[in-house]
């Protein structure tokens, strides 16, 4: 991690341009115009993500649908097309996220990825033992291992 905290800009809804999604989310607010504002974006957002929009929009959790203003409405577009968290540093080895066990590689030809046991039989990402310290490295392993079964598959 850097010494100084970094801005993670996200796109939550990058097939829509900001006019489209206002459209998208005045749509959505017709349909729901008096439910509270929280229960009011489960089409639009994933579960899980909903109460975090809803915190960072400054609009009530209890406020009407109907009641929510344009000004309101265009400030959620605008969040949802650039959500910015700021990561300030590592959040500890407690905390670490690692899957462990799988298909030996010793078992796996690594140029193939393809099983020395099994024909035809391939392997990629976290099927794999492999494991790393935590911070992207699962991801390169699924991207390269994937690609390398990948293009021994087509052949």
């Amino acid at each position: 991690m850097q010494d100084r905290p970094l801005t993670l800009c996200i796109d939550l809804k990058p097939a829509l341009d900001a006019g489209r999604l206002d459209e998208r989310i005045q749509r959505d607010f017709s349909e729901a115009e008096n439910k509270n504002f929280r229960n009011a974006l489960d089409k639009l957002l994933p579960k899980k993500l909903i109460p975090v929009i809803v915190e960072l929009s400054g609009i009530a959790p209890e406020k009407k649908v109907n009641a929510i203003t344009r000004q309101e409405r265009r400030r959620l577009g605008a969040l949802i097309k650039e959500m910015k968290i700021t990561m300030t540093g590592l959040r500890g080895f407690d905390e670490a996220i690692i899957t462990q066990g799988g298909v030996a590689v010793r078992e796996v030809n690594p140029s193939t990825m393809a099983s020395r046991l099994v024909e035809n039989v391939y392997f990629a990402g976290e099927v794999l033992d492999v494991d790393a310290v935590t911070g992207g490295f699962n991801l390169q392993v699924a991207w390269s291992t994937g690609y390398a079964a990948a293009m021994h598959i087509r052949q």
